[in-house]
């Protein structure tokens, strides 16, 4: 039975993930996990010179804890052993979410026990009256309870400056994860890690295509880990998109199998680059509820180091239990999305359903009041874009409306449909 005051093996993974995650990891920890949280000494040296190198702005790895051990600590052996075990325990820094959740709570909970060990001595003194206890232990609960949601103005400062610091290193370079549309690139600075972003459009408007369209420049382009979950169609059928996409193959051709050398050579040189992109796949009525979706996304991010998170669509997902109302459901599910995107540090683009509304003003821009069945989609969603064109027109000129974005400005996004493809596309510089 494991001791619910000691999150030893928890204590070991988050070391690891601080010494191989890097920088941004190691903020997320620090600035939540004190010092004293790590009951293990050998892991709280470890911890807290991790965090003084961070401070010197200096790499941190396995080498330079040891140096900096011998270094500052000279008169004790480095713990090799402690180290290796950290390494073994933590199989991906995307899971310090997970030990520092376990590490606060043991570390809760021994303060919880210490505050009602305090509360039992107290009530023997005479000396103390009451009112004096309870204002003890109330004292104790709430500074623990305070402890990791309050900081300093100067450690978020200091965050704020390396963060500010990186994004001028880039120069130029997105932040985020590419949609493959230059434009909208360049005022969303890309699908960013840790956020939900919501892609709203009406039926056979492209919901499908655009996040095909997304992954394929993503995960095809530029390697980035995409997990493609699909609530209305088979993998087999999203690859087949994929390819005429990739490949600038007709579906129907596809779909008939009528092609002469030349598809056919395009064929298999699509076929083979799309067989050989980080793209992992998940379809069917069997992942329909919130909690299998967001186990999938930790487990694809555990075990493929996954990015960006494609999930078409919203409104399928079920949630945890049944609710009187889907405006209810779905803002559960959009909450849950939310937190996963935010505990994993993924991407999470989620298409959602438009309601009818936008279709009785022929030609209106799309808007937020537009995102069916519940308000809590937009208030949860970091980034919220608004896909419209033409139904019935095969090839042609199509919008993407910027309806919210919290860090950057609204506006419109001109893009290009190919029917024959089902892609969308940057339009001709004319066009723009």
């Amino acid at each position: 039975m494991s001791d619910p005051y000691y999150a030893q093996d928890d204590e070991y993974g988050l070391i690891g993930a601080c010494l191989t995650g890097g920088p941004d990891v190691c903020y997320e920890v620090f600035a939540r996990i004190p010092p004293d949280a790590i009951q293990q000494d050998k892991l709280r040296q470890v911890y807290e010179i991790t965090k003084a190198l961070l401070g010197r702005h200096e790499a941190i790895s396995l080498q330079t804890v040891v140096k900096e051990w011998k270094r500052s600590i000279p008169q004790l052996t480095p713990p090799f052993e402690e180290l290796n075990r950290c390494d073994e325990i933590c199989a991906s820094p995307a899971n310090y979410p997970e030990f520092a959740k376990a590490v606060l709570e043991a570390h809760h909970r021994r303060h919880l026990r210490f505050t009602g060990d305090r509360l039992i001595r107290d009530s023997a003194v005479t000396t103390l009256s009451v009112d004096q206890i309870v204002s003890n232990a109330e004292a104790g609960l709430t500074v623990e309870a305070s402890k990791e949601e309050v900081q300093s103005s100067k450690s978020v400062v200091s965050r704020f400056i390396d963060a500010t610091q990186e994004r001028f290193n880039r120069k130029g370079q997105l932040s985020g994860i590419t949609s493959g549309f230059h434009r909208l690139d360049k005022l969303t600075d890309g699908f960013q890690l840790g956020e939900l972003a919501i892609i709203g459009a009406r039926p056979s408007i492209g919901k499908t295509a655009i996040a095909i369209a997304i992954a394929k420049a993503a995960a095809i382009d530029h390697r980035v880990p995409t997990l493609f979950i699909s609530l209305e169609m088979s993998d087999e059928s999203i690859v087949r998109r994929m390819v005429s996409t990739v490949g600038s193959i007709p579906m129907q051709d596809i779909k008939t199998g009528e092609m002469d050398e030349g598809g056919m050579k395009a064929m298999g040189s699509a076929t083979a680059k799309v067989a050989g992109s980080p793209i992992y796949y998940v379809s069917g009525s069997g992942i329909s509820s919130i909690a299998t979706i967001t186990a999938v996304i930790r487990r694809a991010v555990r075990k493929w180091g996954v990015k960006l998170v494609l999930i078409d669509y919203l409104q399928k997902i079920h949630g945890s239990k049944s609710a009187e109302k889907k405006t209810y459901e779905i803002a559960e599910v959009s909450g849950k999305l939310k937190a996963v995107a935010s505990d994993t540090k993924t991407a999470v683009v989620a298409l959602a359903q438009l309601n009818r509304e936008n279709e009785k003003d022929k030609g209106r821009v799309p808007r937020l009041t537009d995102l069916a069945d519940s308000g809590q989609i937009e208030r949860d969603a970091d980034l919220v874009l608004l896909l419209n064109r033409e139904r019935h027109e095969a090839n042609g000129e199509a919008i993407i409306a910027i309806a919210k974005q919290r860090d950057g400005e609204c506006g419109l996004v001109p893009l290009w449909y190919e029917g024959q493809y089902c892609r969308f596309t940057d339009p001709s510089p004319s066009f723009q």
